[in-house]
């Protein structure tokens, strides 16, 4: 099988951060920590900074998703087979995702019904089974996922007739003006979503007492379960596909490009990763100084509780609107969601082009996919994987009642971790012996056995019907014929390619620490292959600037506090 081991390796970080986002939030003490905040040492208040930011990267997971999803689309056009099987096949696969993403936030996602008795194992009496009436209604990134299969398939489908799918820079121009026109309409559907259920998705029906997005089963009129599938969609909380289905366009179009003849691709879109990371960048500024503004204006109105209370919910992106109740404002914040859009996207879009420039557009890919294999193994099934996190539940139940004496206390960071690390242990002990059986079983066997029933396209004759959903982990994980962009032969080392890329790429280090290991090992790499010249030494030192920095400041935060420095919040 071919296969790109940047996007693999991406598909499995999200969920990794996922998991380990999520164990912070639930496990950490979090509110002992803000009451503390002048006193306790100020890496607590960094990483209370960071981590809501990197809460709000679900748009990184739909932008991955939906690049992989392009690159598949393509490989179908390149087969020979016909534009409406391709259709048949997203729409179907999407509605099939969304039925099964439904039933995962009911269910098994985190704040499913068999997740909540994880949270009551102290005392199963205080389990709150009845999640699982209403709460398949929550729209999360699954379900955002799900959507823009079946209209990226749709759109994907019209824009391909008659062989146009062959003339991809029309295809590019086409997806940047509707990731525009997705945009610009976000705000009229909003508007218009709230006309007709005012204070949508926030308010709390009075017949049900949960959220108005929510259809109680057995309580709520049964039209409801119809029009709230689709406002959900138009305007739920989290991820709604308004705005998030540009985002998708925008994984669209890398997606296009990467799935061109690689002579072309060379040829053609070698500009890729820098105009790519030039706009992300962009994004990412202009995003982060309106949050910045929108949070110092929201300070100055309403106090700074009220500021922390909005950061903290960076990744509900319809918490970013005066409209939103919890803002105790009409005017603030402005422009809000649009901020909050560029900012998290921008940051994505830059992080899924360095990988995709430092390994693809470097012959690295079977090199890189053999070093990746723990976290493209979480990636590989990742929608199981989302369906599984809530072992840390127990985990945490485990560890508060033995070692603290109280089951379920929120704890410091030593237990926090404590619980990460025997999770993430426990998980991939998993996965090494469900690979063994080609993961019989899991939510990806399961899909993929069904979708060989009921999709044409998809029918496998002489195999059983248990064999149809096997994952393929010989070919697809470990012995995939890993892609490049240019071979690790057809590197320009006589004109300093590696050595001009890593001193480009040296600058971002200031944006993201990790980008600074990475550029100081290439370019002392490329001594070797390059010589010693102008652009690896000044990688080199830029690099070493942004390492020392990152310890300048990491170092004082382990034992210093805001009372220490004479200061308070």
């Amino acid at each position: 099988m071919r296969r790109f081991a940047s996007i693999d390796f991406l598909r499995g970080i999200a969920i990794v951060l996922m998991i380990f986002l999520h164990i912070i939030l639930h496990v950490l003490d979090i509110d002992g920590l803000l009451l503390q905040m002048n006193d306790i040492a100020l890496i607590n208040i960094v990483a209370l900074i960071i981590l809501p930011f990197l809460g709000g990267l679900a748009g990184f997971f739909l932008m991955v998703s939906a690049i992989g999803n392009m690159i598949s689309m393509y490989r179908h056009l390149q087969a020979g087979r016909n534009v409406r099987d391709l259709v048949i096949r997203q729409i179907m696969g999407g509605v099939l995702l969304l039925i099964f993403a439904m039933i995962s936030e009911s269910i098994l996602g985190i704040h499913g019904a068999i997740p909540n008795l994880m949270k009551s194992l102290d005392d199963v009496s205080a389990w709150n089974w009845q999640v699982i009436l209403y709460r398949g209604y929550h729209f999360e990134t699954i379900h955002t996922i799900a959507w823009c299969i079946i209209l990226n398939g749709i759109v994907q489908g019209i824009l391909s007739r008659n062989d146009a799918w062959k003339n991809p820079r029309r295809l590019v121009k086409i997806y940047i003006i509707l990731i525009v026109i997705v945009v610009a309409l976000t705000p009229l559907l909003w508007w218009l979503v709230d006309l007709a259920i005012p204070g949508y998705p926030w308010a709390i029906d009075p017949n049900t007492g949960v959220d108005v997005q929510y259809p109680y089963l057995g309580i709520s009129e049964w039209w409801k379960f119809i029009t709230h599938f689709f406002l959900n969609a138009i305007a739920g909380r989290e991820e709604p596909i308004f705005p998030y289905l540009a985002v998708s366009f925008m994984g669209s179009i890398i997606g296009i490009i990467l799935a061109q003849e690689r002579e072309t691709v060379k040829k053609e879109w070698s500009f890729l990763p820098k105009k790519t990371m030039q706009i992300g960048f962009l994004m990412f500024f202009i995003g982060i100084m309106g949050l910045i503004v929108n949070l110092v204006l929201i300070m100055d109105e309403l106090g700074m509780t009220a500021a922390l209370n909005l950061y903290k919910g960076l990744p509900f992106h319809r918490n970013w609107v005066p409209e939103y109740p919890g803002i105790a404002s009409t005017t603030l914040p402005i422009l809000g969601w649009l901020f909050q859009f560029l900012s998290l996207n921008g940051a994505a879009i830059c992080l899924i082009m360095v990988v995709v420039r430092v390994v693809e557009f470097r012959g690295r890919g079977k090199e890189f996919a053999d070093k990746t294999r723990f976290f493209r193994r979480f990636g590989f099934v990742a929608f199981t994987m989302y369906n599984l996190q809530w072992f840390y539940f127990v985990i945490h139940f485990i560890i508060s009642s033995t070692l603290y004496g109280d089951p379920y206390l929120k704890l410091d960071w030593a237990g926090t971790f404590l619980t990460m690390a025997i999770t993430f242990l426990i998980l991939h002990g998993l996965l090494l012996l469900w690979e063994r059986g080609k993961y019989t079983g899991s939510l990806e066997w399961t899909m993929d056995t069904i979708a060989a029933q009921i999709i044409p396209a998809r029918k496998v004759v002489d195999q059983k019907w248990w064999q149809s959903g096997q994952l393929n982990v010989e070919e697809a994980f470990y012995n995939a014929e890993w892609l490049n962009v240019i071979e690790k032969d057809e590197i320009r080392h006589d004109l300093h390619a590696d050595s001009i890329m890593t001193y480009k790429l040296s600058f971002f280090g200031f944006l993201f620490f990790p980008i600074s290991f990475i550029t100081f090992i290439i370019a002392r790499k490329s001594i070797q292959t390059e010589g010693e010249n102008k652009y690896n030494k000044r990688a080199q030192l830029i690099s070493l600037i942004g390492i020392i920095i990152f310890f300048a400041w990491l170092i004082p935060s382990l034992f210093l506090s805001l009372s220490d420095l004479g200061l308070s919040l």
